[in-house]
């Protein structure tokens, strides 16, 4: 009977026939409010709407079974669906999937890592897409509070992508022990209106009363009332035990505190009741998991399968056990009913049983992870036996759900002993635990993990210890400990110069690398050539196209320096030549490469060399690499003009910054994404990203890196386009310290010069935008890169447009063969916009015509959709300047625009004003902002001397009266 839930109730109903879309209904309460109880009358309410329905509810005692209470909730879907509907998700989407259901076969192998989970993720909800059909899916899944990190991953991911498709997700947990980031979610959810939450309070004792039995008298049943303090369950655990006796008062020795005294007594009274054999089965029922069958039961009671199947008919008779979804498999009514059998068994007989258990699986051929949390519960000290279990475990789970492998790396590194023969194997282990918590986000925990590994390293494991503290060292940096980092690669390096030039010179690259991130040290010159040294004295051609690509990144203040352009070459060749297996083993070269090659605008050898790297990272699951390469690849993508692929990258990178808790690639993943989606037009998503960007730039302790500026660069840009120059002037002056843009990197500098430039023009500041116009020259002249050469000619055009279209136009055709050139697409159709509006002034209308087309193909390729509304409302105006047949070529009040010199723009505005059009209709009309208006306005009132709106429609008004 579900009493005193009719609101809740009547929310899930509606949420079953709420139109369109995913919806998500969480419940939450304290242990035994009614959670379950409701998801399951939830459930058969689905039924009857005709949804199907998959459920299931995560365990206290399997925290760490890696997706458990989906691949529970979703076994039986999967069967049913079968190989031919599964194949509709594809080969690729199956591989991924196979890495999480064991239901599902691949016939590729996995190509996943670990901080590309989210890809995982992705296509589960792909798979509940499919399985949700036309006639629509329930998920149901209870007792999240114990769900594992990777659920928590998936649900978090589903919740911020709801499938596209008829799918009601209802969630139960306990909100004061929920994981804070589903609860997080949650709350997101709700606060974004994709999401329902249900708190569940106590029953009143009127909701109570069809709970207590008609016989009891009424003194009675108040005093259970009471003592339940309208927990549902409690109250039903007290009449249990009101039926053989008096209800408990304090609990027995042993009770956790979980449940009250009298609800404890209440449950162990139940088992007590038992006789010692069934008692044991009920204890291993507890151990062996929440769903078992008799078999296993028998074998870890260490009982006959038929005094096993006797026992558990008792146990089905007297509700403490009932039958499970499945034929042959048996649960407890209730998890904490299990929880009260499991510590009732006491710790010996428990240790005992769980090694049984684990026996009996391994003789099935259970996985490493289905073994894992017997093995962490029955090992001892020394069983190398269970080590290789638990290590087989955290393989198996390191890129789905690197913080379960954590777990089963520090079980097997506290049952290993602590020196002789087995230190290899505890080195091995502490390097994939440092990976898996660095994958999670928890760089202090890796931090401390590699500086064990280090003092346990031989000092003559040169080649072992440098890879180590290289990687420590960009932990460190990751931290914002950059003098710690410089100092360990400097301290390790002066150790090794001598023994090993080989591991010496990957120290003194990664120490050159380091220079060109932080900046912080003026990336001198003399380091980049000194690591080029080191590398040609080793026979790696890797490590030798590294420091050449950072040596063309490290002298970008001093575009004279002799043979950056030869060194980029070679290292590009010597990138080329190496086969798979020889680059796998330092694909940082080409991640430097790639960088290198944007930087030097040479865009499509850039995007062919980051694109092998990322095929080599997947394949090898080189984490700490693979975030880099899609980011530079999707700043590469956004300059080529291909933005769906761009924003793909960005997407990922956002997808990634939320697993593993970086603010770094959060920050540059908003950023970018700010940027591709105004070129896009969809500017309140670009000004809520950039935004956000913004702020999580503001609260990082970064340097002088080539990410400086960005964020406030690309808001910046947002505001402009969405009719705000004065803020954008206002947010690139702020980031760049004045207007010398002295904390801005220098390859940087030209980009927002451009953006101050037009922002002045569209404030009517024309003698401003000429003076950033020619900082923008400046700037690029001290970089030397054609790209950046481009964009102060794109400045500079846009400076003399509104003064001097005649010669605006030749800088404008220049500017878009520039960039035509290199391949940067958008900005090349910009440049021909700008061609085409001053030949349009000019009268030329047919070249005019050519560069509009010009302009239109390249947005409309590129999908920058941000400025195909520019070139038709240019295209209207140069048609409207040509004049009619059989018009009088003098337009309305030309004497008073011939005396005082008004523009063409400028009659317009005044004209509609003095009709007494608003600001906003006149913009509306002209298809301009607000603000250009009152600009235009301001100076209609200079130049004719009025000193407002109807001053200004008497003189109109007069003036073509005169007429």
């Amino acid at each position: 009977m579900l009493a005193g839930r009719d609101r809740e109730l009547g929310i899930l109903r509606r949420a079953l026939v709420e139109p369109g879309g995913s919806w998500c209904v969480g419940v939450a309460g304290d242990p035994g409010i009614g959670k379950s109880r409701l998801l399951s009358e939830f459930g058969e309410l689905a039924g009857r709407a005709g949804l199907a329905l998959c459920s299931a509810r995560a365990s206290e005692f399997e925290l760490h079974v890696p997706f458990g209470v989906f691949v529970d909730a979703l076994d039986d879907l999967l069967a049913e669906l079968g190989p031919e509907r599964l194949a509709e998700l594809g080969e690729p989407q199956l591989t991924l999937l196979a890495a999480a259901f064991p239901a599902i076969s691949a016939a590729a192998r996995i190509d996943l890592v670990d901080v590309e989970r989210y890809r995982l993720h992705r296509a589960i909800r792909s798979l509940l897409e499919l399985a949700a059909g036309p006639t629509g899916l329930v998920l149901a899944l209870d007792d999240l509070h114990w769900a594992d990190e990777g659920t928590v991953e998936l649900l978090d991911h589903l919740l911020r992508h709801p499938p596209r498709a008829r799918l009601v997700l209802a969630l139960s947990c306990r909100n004061r022990q929920v994981s804070p980031r589903l609860w997080q979610a949650l709350c997101r959810a709700v606060a974004d209106g994709t999401a329902e939450l249900l708190e569940l309070a106590p029953l009143s004792r009127a909701e109570a009363e069809p709970l207590l039995p008609a016989e009891l008298s009424g003194a009675r049943r108040e005093d259970l009332y009471r003592a339940s303090a309208g927990n549902p369950f409690y109250l039903d655990a007290l009449v249990r035990a009101d039926r053989d006796g008096p209800a408990p008062g304090e609990a027995p020795p042993g009770s956790d505190g979980e449940l009250p005294a009298a609800v404890h007594a209440a449950l162990t009274a139940e088992l007590a009741a038992l006789d010692p054999h069934q008692r044991t089965v009920a204890h291993a029922a507890a151990v062996v998991g929440d769903d078992f069958d008799a078999g296993l039961l028998a074998e870890a009671a260490a009982l006959a399968t038929e005094p096993v199947l006797e026992a558990l008919d008792e146990l089905v008779h007297r509700d403490l056990v009932r039958p499970g979804r499945a034929a042959g498999l048996f649960r407890f009514r209730h998890p904490l009913v299990r929880a009260v059998a499991y510590r009732d068994a006491g710790p010996g007989w428990r240790l005992r049983a769980h090694g049984r258990a684990a026996a009996a699986l391994r003789s099935r051929g259970a996985a490493g992870v289905e073994l894992a949390h017997h093995v962490e519960r029955s090992a001892v000290d020394g069983d190398l036996e269970a080590v290789a279990v638990l290590a087989e475990a955290a393989e198996a789970t390191l890129h789905t759900t690197p913080s379960d492998a954590g777990h089963f790396l520090r079980a097997a590194l506290r049952l290993l002993p602590d020196a002789g023969p087995t230190t290899p194997q505890r080195l091995y282990l502490l390097g994939r635990l440092a990976k898996a918590r660095a994958a999670t986000g928890d760089l202090r925990g890796a931090r401390m993990t590699l500086h064990e590994v280090l003092r346990l390293l031989p000092a003559q494991l040169t080649s072992l210890r440098a890879e180590t503290v290289r990687f420590c060292a960009t932990v460190e940096r990751l931290l914002g400990r950059h003098i710690e980092a410089r100092a360990m690669l400097e301290g390790e390096w002066r150790r090794t110069a001598d023994d090993d030039p080989h591991a010496a010179a990957g120290l003194v690259v990664a120490l050159a690398a380091g220079e060109v991130v932080e900046r912080g040290a003026g990336a001198r010159r003399t380091r980049t050539l000194e690591a080029i040294e080191a590398a040609r004295r080793t026979d790696d051609h890797a490590l030798l196209a590294m420091a050449l690509s950072i040596a063309a990144l490290a002298p970008r203040a001093d575009p004279a320096a002799p043979g950056i352009g030869t060194g980029l070459d070679e290292a590009a060749a010597l990138v080329d030549a190496l086969p798979d297996g020889e680059l796998v083993r330092n694909l940082e070269a080409v991640l430097w490469l790639g960088w290198a090659e944007a930087s030097a605008d040479r865009l499509t050898a850039a995007s062919r060399h980051l694109e092998r790297g990322l095929q080599l990272a997947r394949a090898g699951g080189q984490t700490h690499v693979i975030t880099a390469l899609n980011a530079v690849h999707g700043m590469v993508h956004a300059y080529l003009g291909e933005l769906a692929e761009a924003m793909a990258c960005f997407a990922d990178g956002l997808e990634s910054a939320e697993l593993t808790g970086s603010d770094e690639l959060r920050t540059m993943a908003l950023t970018f994404g700010c940027w591709i989606t105004t070129w896009r037009g969809d500017l309140d998503e670009a000004l809520r990203l950039g935004k956000e960007a913004l702020a999580a730039e503001e609260g990082m302790t970064v340097g002088l890196t080539w990410r400086s500026g960005q964020a406030a660069a690309m808001l910046g840009q947002a505001m402009l386009h969405s009719g705000d120059p004065h803020t954008c002037i206002e947010l690139l002056l702020t980031a760049g310290g004045g207007a010398e843009l002295s904390t801005i990197e220098a390859l940087n500098r030209p980009v927002m010069y451009q953006l101050l430039t037009e922002a002045e023009v569209r404030r009517g500041r024309f003698a401003a935008a000429a003076d950033w116009a020619g900082r923008a020259e400046a700037a690029a002249a001290a970089v030397a890169s054609p790209v950046r050469s481009a964009v102060a000619q794109l400045a500079r055009v846009m400076a003399m447009m509104p003064v001097d279209p005649a010669l605006a136009a030749p800088l404008a055709l220049a500017a878009a063969a520039a960039f035509a050139r290199v391949g940067v697409a958008v900005e090349a159709g910009r440049a021909h916009l700008l061609a085409a509006v001053a030949f349009a002034t000019r009268g030329s209308t047919g070249t005019a015509r050519e560069h509009f087309d010009a302009a239109r193909t390249l947005f409309l390729r590129c999908d920058a959709r941000l400025f195909l509304p520019h070139v038709a409302r240019e295209e209207r105006r140069m048609n409207a300047r040509r004049p009619r047949p059989g018009a009088d070529a003098t337009p309305v009040a030309g004497s008073l625009a011939g005396r005082f010199g008004l523009t063409g723009r400028e009659r317009e505005v005044a004209a509609l004003v003095s009709a007494g059009l608003t600001n906003r209709e006149v913009g509306r009309r002209l298809h301009l902002s607000p603000k250009t208006v009152e600009v235009h306005l301001s100076r209609v009132y200079a130049k004719l001397g009025v000193s407002g709106r109807t001053a200004l429609a008497g003189r109109w008004a007069a003036e073509a009266s005169a007429e």
